[in-house]
């Protein structure tokens, strides 16, 4: 009989769905902050500002911060449709 040992099953699944409230949670702030309704709306500058917030020490939560470069990303991939 082969006994093994615990381990929580799936955690990347509960990784995706946590980087999926942060992005949302940011997403949200991002919106209301900048009176924007899509991504697309905000300015290089904007961007610029929300990239330096994410990098910074006022940003205390990671997935905070990666969901917010995530959001810049986006941006920047729109730009060069």
């Amino acid at each position: 009989m082969i006994v093994s040992s615990f381990e929580v099953k799936k955690q990347h699944k509960l990784q995706d769905q946590i980087e999926n409230m942060a992005w949302e949670w940011a997403l949200e702030d991002v919106y209301e902050y900048y009176n924007v309704q899509e991504t697309s709306e905000l300015t290089q500058e904007q961007v610029d500002e929300i990239f330096a917030y994410s990098e910074s020490d006022d940003c205390h939560e990671g997935y905070v911060g990666m969901a917010l470069r995530s959001i810049c990303d986006q941006w920047e991939f729109d730009q060069d449709d």
